[in-house]
């Protein structure tokens, strides 16, 4: 398994904003969005919240 990094996810999502034609700023305002939740979510707690979203 690869190593986590914050910078990937947040390039992760600016790729998938920008491939559905999102704007700039929209793509600035998600991403500060998800960097802000690093502080307050562990990556096993932001697993168990994306895989729950499927139920």
């Amino acid at each position: 398994m690869q190593e986590w990094s914050n910078n990937a996810c947040l390039g992760y999502i600016r790729a998938a904003l920008s491939r559905k034609g999102w704007d700039e700023e929209q793509i600035r305002e998600v991403v500060r969005a998800v960097y802000y939740e690093f502080d307050f979510k562990t990556i096993e707690e932001a697993a168990q919240l994306y895989e729950r979203s499927f139920d």
